[in-house]
């Protein structure tokens, strides 16, 4: 066997001595297959597909690969496969194969795709290493989550018990899977709640970390029924990632299948609460929410300017107590110091208990959007850690945004929105306030053609979701509440999208200039 290897390399060495006098006389341009310059010691992945008569329990019929470049095989499954155990067929110029450095042979070996497989291809003394992904259905992690009974989730108050379990996508915008476990479900929202298509949360027995995010118990599972891009909340969640925002919910698009039935594109992500990894206040800090939908079992109070209540989300505190009083009377005493005749003053002002960069930071994203309800209606989220200042975010809640609305005139790009509320009408006569905004503008004007080519990379990420999405629930070239105009198909709607959101920058920058 020894010799068998020795004379294997000679024979190699010779070979690559013999290639490198012919190809002397060749030209790069000339190094082709097929050419008289081309590398027949090259070892090269020439092909691979899945047969479905090698894997009969998986497919319906054949599936092609295309190779991508010289290093990638992309292979797409059109039905959701639960199986990703798979025999491929490969075909390549060379002595051997190796499947994540194993030895395989082509329509025998059973490899697992749930995740990139590397097939490596020898000729020799020579490797090429190839990453195969097989992507399944429309590309995404699908969430499968299972009610006790399959019973309909009807309520919002009201967990159900569930089984759940993750299968993740082999690209990079989700390559793991949550095993298999058992999990809480209810409805969510306000609005979104009362349409077809619905919200989810989610709650585990234990912290979880879902496609590489911090571990939690709780998750919610966003519908963005609203919003025929799928592309408004992410927009937002992106500029808040660019910004200098303490923390912006981190999120991934998802199929969902519910009891079996496709309920179509989904984001799964994180929800609003105190954390390490989320709004992090300590241990004794709070989340706030200016919250016009506040409920009846929820603790609130009102402040002297402000028209919606402020509600208490953290910690669980009663009327009256010592950290219901702590965080009521923070709050008024920082919208007395900015109401005051001296509020610009930097020591005793507003900014003696308003952090000014969160304030600019959260304003601007809302703004940038034309969010409706950042007009300190509702969703409107503030934090204090004990011993700090109040900060605004996170940022929350933008299916609606960036022209998606047909009231209040914010389907507009042109027109300030959230200048003209409650505690930024104030601010923006502070000279210093209104400098810190122009200059931070300046930085997401900036970023104009990241955030277009985030908008690109996203819409074509999800195009063949969309699809299955509106073959799900019809809304493509209909009118659906509150959309200010029907823009056709998924293209004209993303392309709409950015031509509103490009004519918004155009009119604030020259809006800020005046200032």
């Amino acid at each position: 066997m020894a010799f068998n290897l020795r004379k294997r390399s000679i024979q190699s060495l010779i070979l690559f001595i013999v290639w490198g006098m012919a190809m002397a006389s060749c030209r790069n341009d000339e190094l082709e297959v097929g050419t008289a310059c081309e590398r027949p010691w090259e070892p090269m992945l020439t092909a691979v597909s899945f047969k479905s008569s090698s894997n009969p329990c998986q497919l319906v019929e054949d599936v092609g690969c295309e190779i991508v470049g010289d290093s990638m095989a992309e292979c797409r499954i059109g039905h959701l496969v639960t199986d990703r155990e798979l025999v491929p067929h490969v075909e390549y110029r060379g002595d051997r194969i190796l499947a994540d450095g194993q030895p395989m042979r082509s329509d025998e070996t059973r490899l697992d795709f749930s995740k990139p497989v590397r097939i490596t291809v020898i000729n020799g003394l020579f490797r090429k290493d190839y990453t195969v992904c097989v992507h399944t259905f429309t590309g995404l992690p699908v969430v499968w989550v299972e009610t006790e009974g399959r019973r309909e989730i009807a309520l919002k108050e009201k967990y159900l018990k569930a089984s759940f379990r993750l299968d993740g996508g082999v690209s990079t915008f989700g390559a793991e899977e949550a095993m298999p476990d058992s999990v809480s479900i209810r409805g969510r929202g306000n609005s979104t709640w009362t349409m077809p298509k619905k919200p989810y949360q989610l709650k585990f027995d234990k912290d979880v970390s879902l496609l590489g995010e911090p571990g939690d118990r709780s998750w919610v599972l966003l519908a963005n029924y609203a919003d025929k891009t799928f592309l408004r909340n992410h927009l937002a969640f992106y500029m808040g990632g660019i910004s200098t925002l303490d923390y912006t919910p981190r999120f991934h698009f998802v199929e969902l299948m519910l009891n079996g039935e496709y309920m179509g594109t989904y984001q799964l992500g994180e929800k609003v609460k105190v954390g390490e990894y989320r709004v992090n206040v300590g241990d004794d800090g709070f989340l706030l929410e200016v919250d016009s939908k506040a409920g009846d079992g929820e603790v609130t109070f009102f402040t002297s300017h402000l028209a919606q209540p402020v509600n208490i989300k953290a910690p669980d505190v009663s009327v009256g107590d010592a950290d219901y009083e702590y965080v009521r009377n923070y709050v008024q005493t920082a919208e007395d110091a900015l109401y005051a005749d001296n509020f610009t003053d930097e020591n005793e002002g507003w900014r003696k208990y308003m952090d000014m960069d969160s304030f600019v930071e959260w304003y601007l994203v809302n703004e940038i959007a034309r969010n409706t309800d950042a007009s300190f209606y509702t969703s409107c989220y503030i934090s204090l850690r004990r011993g700090g200042k109040l900060k605004m975010g996170p940022l929350w809640d933008f299916d609606i945004a960036f022209g998606n609305v047909n009231y209040n005139g914010d389907f507009s790009p042109t027109g300030l929105m959230l200048r003209w509320h409650s505690w930024y009408s104030r601010l923006f006569q502070d000279p210093a306030f209104v400098a810190k905004v122009k200059e931070r503008f300046e930085y997401f004007y900036s970023r104009k053609d990241d955030i277009m080519r985030e908008i690109n990379e996203k819409a074509q990420y999800l195009r063949l979701s969309v699809e299955e999405n509106n073959n799900k629930w019809g809304t493509f070239y209909k009118y659906t509440p509150p959309n200010y105009n029907i823009w056709g198909s998924y293209q004209n709607e993303v392309q709409n999208l950015k031509y509103w959101l490009d004519e918004r920058f155009e009119w604030l920058k020259s809006e800020y200039d005046k200032m």
